[in-house]
């Protein structure tokens, strides 16, 4: 076969499903691709050696970012669903990413752009089905927790009623008194933890030794617990209780996966610029809890961290809920991926309160 050369590569350009724009310093375009053109609804060589700007009525670009970063920092950047309404009145969103190109001892940006409009669309209906389904299995697990309580409520206040001895009085109100005690904790625990993190400075290591003690006196002979921490971490500003509390209830949620057999293996790491949305942590602890169990349940990976949300028998469906309020009380976020014979759990925690977008 005839090896392909150089000669191709301007058609490779054209043909991209990507738009391709090539700006200068005065962001005035130099190159645009076919998809560029049908994007932007303008020929190829209507486009060279207009102003960026004038091919848009409205747009949220941040045009002053892209020339601090890209060109004058040589930083890589990136815009997301970005909105933008084009001369010839048609809206869209599109997400942007800019690089720094030298052609011909001239600094050049290059902006790949990609409309994104039914992805959006997508995603919206399936985040308002799976959103639809949690609210259903909220109402119905409230329903379930409810109705228990409530019945032995109404059940004692009838049996006061009839009853004329002080004692069975007495052991009536006092069922009343717990069952609505069980009312009251249930909704406490749907609102979330409400006392702010009480931090000091801690080895992260000696609070998750703590827990996996705690957890291999749960652990039957053939599930293996697993450590691989990175020694160089220091110390780190957390609540102690608080963080124990998240990492056992992801080690507990992993053993009942496991069903007595399998591996659990614990991680620490530091990571640098993790970005999760517009949230920034600049410097960040990594624990990651990881089994290679068989994997959460499709239809409950959108909805994971909602209350209520569970397959396990009896389960309340609020660990990961809490689990989730206290690792943000902490300015830090959880992540999840699993599939067939894999889940992990990321739990990132700020060394640094500095937190932004950039």
């Amino acid at each position: 076969m005839e090896h392909l050369n150089s000669s191709i590569l301007p058609e490779l350009w054209q043909n991209l499903s990507t738009s391709v724009i090539l700006l200068d310093e005065d962001f005035k375009i130099h190159y645009a691709n076919n998809s560029a053109s049908e994007l932007l609804g303008l020929g190829q060589k209507r486009l060279i050696e207009q102003p960026f700007e004038s091919i848009f009525h409205h747009h949220l670009i941040d045009l002053k970012r892209l020339k601090r970063y890209v060109l004058e920092d040589g930083i890589d950047c990136q815009q997301h669903k970005v909105d933008v309404v084009f001369i010839d009145n048609r809206a869209s969103t599109i997400n942007l990413f800019a690089r720094k190109l030298h052609i011909n001892n001239r600094d050049f940006i290059q902006l790949e752009c990609r409309r994104i409009d039914e992805e959006l669309r997508f995603d919206k209906a399936f985040n308002q089905d799976h959103q639809y389904q949690a609210a259903r299995n909220l109402i119905r697990g409230l329903a379930h927790e409810i109705k228990n309580p409530l019945g032995g409520i109404r059940g004692a206040a009838q049996l006061l009623q009839y009853e004329v001895e002080q004692q069975e009085r007495d052991e009536c109100a006092q069922l009343i008194i717990a069952q609505a005690d069980r009312l009251r904790e249930l909704v406490d625990r749907l609102l979330g933890p409400n006392e702010l993190p009480k931090r000091t400075l801690c080895n992260i290591h000696k609070v998750l030794e703590s827990i996996l003690k705690l957890s291999a006196l749960e652990t039957e002979h053939a599930l293996t617990l697993r450590k691989d921490y990175d020694p160089s971490i220091p110390d780190i500003c957390v609540d102690e209780s608080k963080i124990q509390q998240v990492v056992l209830n992801i080690v507990r949620n992993a053993q009942q996966a496991l069903q007595g057999k399998g591996e659990i293996c614990v991680t620490t790491r530091i990571c640098h610029r993790v970005r999760r949305g517009k949230l920034i942590l600049r410097k960040a602890l990594l624990i990651k809890i990881a089994d290679n169990g068989p994997g959460i349940d499709e239809a409950l990976k959108a909805t994971l961290f909602y209350p209520m949300v569970t397959n396990k028998e009896g389960g309340s469906g609020l660990g990961l809920s809490i689990a989730q309020t206290l690792v943000e009380q902490h300015n830090g976020f959880i992540e999840c991926d699993s599939w067939s014979g894999h889940t992990e759990f990321c739990i990132y925690l700020p060394f640094e309160n500095e937190l932004g977008s950039k």
